[in-house]
């Protein structure tokens, strides 16, 4: 976990620690400047969690490598500091990694904020070529759903930190380049928080921006020019959508119950 460890920042911690397969080890990744006194407290409360202190905020992808260099086990595990996680999630995704997957997403339940008492369902292919398919299109996975083998995503150099914004999206696609195989679970084992401050909302335009360059650069790889221009025509279309018709989208997954 990469966090600004705002107020109620560890709310979900507890969702790690009470899982049917519990994890060897929780690495946390404060992005920002903090003093001797704060430390002492962040380890006091949690003092089986293993902390990283940026000296300055360095941005997500970074944080996330400097995570990757400590993590000891063979598989790791995305989380948000404004996520929830169901107790079986490791369980769930472990069961896949036997079965041959390098990188394996979940289904979700999304919330927005004035409507929580809604969640709706987020969903997405669970085999290798139908989250191939739809990657090459949009970001169809949930970052804070991923598990990875540790070893394949350090063969390709981790999170790409050029990318700001949409590093996630970045990274499957480098998977896909380097032939690592992908798999869900069918089943909503992440509570994913849609709310004003998240990156999702507040920067949209930036997660645009550096999602199109993350298939540009795809598609510039393999030297497809049709989906180039393809890549380059739907996200203009993407960037002409205005904020409010998005808040509406979100709503109208909360009024229906799903989402995709």
């Amino acid at each position: 976990m990469a966090t600004l460890a705002k107020p109620g920042w560890d709310a979900h911690l507890p969702d790690f620690f009470n899982q049917s397969v519990p994890p060897d080890e929780v690495v946390v990744v404060i992005d920002r400047p903090t003093d001797g006194e704060e430390r002492r407290q962040f380890q006091d409360k949690w003092p089986t969690v293993t902390f990283v202190f940026n000296e300055q905020n360095l941005g997500v992808p970074a944080s996330l490598n400097r995570g990757l260099q400590l993590v000891t086990g063979d598989y790791v595990f995305r989380a948000d500091d404004d996520d929830g996680y169901r107790p079986d999630r490791i369980e769930k995704q472990l069961a896949l990694f036997n079965d041959g997957a390098d990188l394996v997403a979940s289904w979700a339940q999304g919330i927005t904020a004035g409507h929580e008492d809604k969640p709706y369902s987020i969903t997405c292919p669970t085999t290798h070529d139908g989250i191939r398919a739809a990657l090459l299109r949009r970001n169809i996975l949930i970052h804070a759903s991923l598990a990875f083998r540790r070893d394949k995503i350090m063969a390709i150099g981790g999170y790409d930190e050029t990318f700001r914004n949409a590093q996630d999206y970045a990274l499957y696609l480098a998977a896909l380049r380097n032939n690592l195989r992908f798999a869900a679970v069918p089943e909503p084992l992440v509570l994913r928080s849609y709310i004003g401050d998240s990156i999702t909302i507040k920067r949209r335009y930036h997660q645009l921006m550096y999602s199109c360059a993350a298939r540009v650069i795809h598609h510039a790889d393999s030297g497809d020019r049709v989906e180039f221009l393809f890549t380059l025509f739907q996200y203009a279309k993407l960037a002409a959508i205005p904020p409010w018709a998005r808040r509406l989208r979100r709503r109208l997954f909360a009024l229906f119950g799903r989402g995709v």
